[in-house]
């Protein structure tokens, strides 16, 4: 019985990681990831990516299924080809144990979905990883984890340190967005020249007020040009500002936060541009490529005195 537990876990490790992508899939994943790392990273880097998923306390697989192998793969592949990290994947919440999540540089949350943890040396262990002056990394879902419907304020300390918490869906549910570049001059939107795209995926709303206080926006959507309808369910502080962050950057004690909205389908991770995009922010959370990370609103403010 335990070996057959122990094939059953190294097969689903397997499908998860790359294995499982159709030749004509990993090709194009192959084509997109980036010849090369924006920064030369100060050291050797490692990055422990995760992809659970917990409903009621149970390990589940969601709407993200189908695209974990692709974007498990192109993490892997992005860091490998270029150097800028070595990615280690583990669902197992062990790893986030004070001792051992120490021999890490980052976090990787990649469309995680759920309440992972409520073990309070965990939690602390996390924020304290982060704060303490390593990185964070979330990739779509991962503004979905330590939430569940119909509660969406289970841990609060953790949307405050990735920035926003989302509650109420999706306004832009696979529909074509178009993405406006709200930083131009960051290197993380180096990729970008300052030229808007148009891409169909998802997009969250989030329920804080004033995002922008507390986040250096990089990418958003452009409402006027996408649509704005009553029909899409958006929340009332976001009808008043019609503010929808897609990825952003924050500081976190002194530790380094990117997340990005992104990542849905898995036609994302064969997306050069946004893989360019992903690696940069990689590499900003990792510690290796500097980035203003000040709130959009007082870089704003600062610019009119």
């Amino acid at each position: 019985m335990r070996s057959n537990l122990l094939l059953a876990g190294a097969l689903a490790f397997t499908l998860l990681h790359g294995e499982s992508l159709p030749p004509e899939q990993k090709q194009k994943v192959d084509k997109a990831i980036p010849v090369g790392a924006p920064a030369a990273p100060r050291k050797p880097r490692r990055m422990l990516v995760t992809n659970l998923e917990m409903r009621d306390g149970h390990p589940w697989r969601g709407s993200s299924h189908e695209t974990i192998p692709a974007a498990n793969y192109a993490i892997e592949q992005m860091g490998k080809r270029t150097g800028a990290y070595e990615a280690v994947f583990s669902d197992d919440v062990e790893m986030f144990r004070p001792a051992r999540i120490k021999q890490f540089d980052a976090i990787c949350f990649l469309n995680t979905v759920g309440v992972l943890f409520e073990d309070a040396e965990l939690r602390k262990s996390l924020l304290a990883f982060v704060a303490s002056g390593k990185g964070f990394v979330g990739i779509h879902d991962a503004i979905a984890t330590f939430v569940q419907y119909p509660k969406y304020d289970q841990w609060p300390p953790f949307g405050q340190m990735l920035g926003g918490t989302e509650n109420g869906g999706h306004p832009w549910d696979g529909e074509n967005m178009t993405v406006k570049v709200d930083d131009p001059a960051s290197p993380l939107n180096a990729v970008f020249h300052g030229d808007e795209f148009q891409i169909a995926d998802q997009a969250f709303q989030l329920q804080e007020p004033a995002l922008r206080d507390h986040l250096h926006v990089l990418l958003s959507v452009d409402v006027e040009k996408t649509g704005f309808f009553p029909g899409h369910h958006i929340l009332p502080v976001r009808t008043g500002d019609k503010d929808f962050p897609l990825t952003w950057i924050r500081a976190y004690g002194k530790g380094r936060v990117f997340y990005s909205s992104l990542g849905h389908g898995a036609p994302v991770f064969w997306n050069a541009p946004l893989l360019a995009h992903f690696l940069a922010g990689i590499q900003f959370a990792l510690g290796d490529l500097k980035a203003d990370s000040t709130p959009s609103a007082r870089l704003s403010a600062q610019g009119n005195e």
